[in-house]
């Protein structure tokens, strides 16, 4: 009886990738292109964007255009008038602030009441993102 000899598969060569000498750029696959259908309703400013759900009897003020860390400040345009001492909410994502105006500024200026229209500046307890609802509770 023949012992059989365990033969080993040969290693695979390794092959050396050679950088193109030429300038020129790769092509790419082009990729196919939609294209988009305008709706026919544009969307109402005003409306509240999905994923916040408004509070009840809550008048939408605005949504957060800026927030200072810093100073703990939310900068907004008003779509309705508001004064100190009246309760706000600010809604978002992750954010759920409920608190009583205290400090509201235009241009660098205190005032205690602003009207609709007017970039303001609101001190809020939290943190705040761009794009966060406010609203003002009744």
């Amino acid at each position: 009886m023949k012992k059989k000899s365990k033969t080993r598969k040969p290693a695979k060569a390794k092959v050396k990738v050679r950088k193109s000498s030429s300038k020129r750029p790769l092509v790419k696959a082009a990729k196919k292109t939609r294209k988009k259908t305008k709706s026919a309703k544009p969307k109402a400013v005003s409306a509240p964007r999905a994923g916040v759900i408004a509070p009840v009897n809550g008048v939408l003020l605005g949504y957060v255009e800026d927030y200072f860390a810093k100073i703990g400040v939310i900068a907004l345009a008003l779509k309705a008038p508001v004064a100190l001492g009246q309760r706000i909410q600010v809604l978002g994502h992750t954010t759920n602030l409920e608190q009583l105006v205290d400090s509201m500024q235009i241009d660098h200026v205190v005032v205690t009441q602003a009207g609709a229209r007017e970039a303001v500046g609101i001190k809020v307890i939290g943190r705040a993102r761009r794009g966060d609802h406010v609203y003002l509770l009744k």
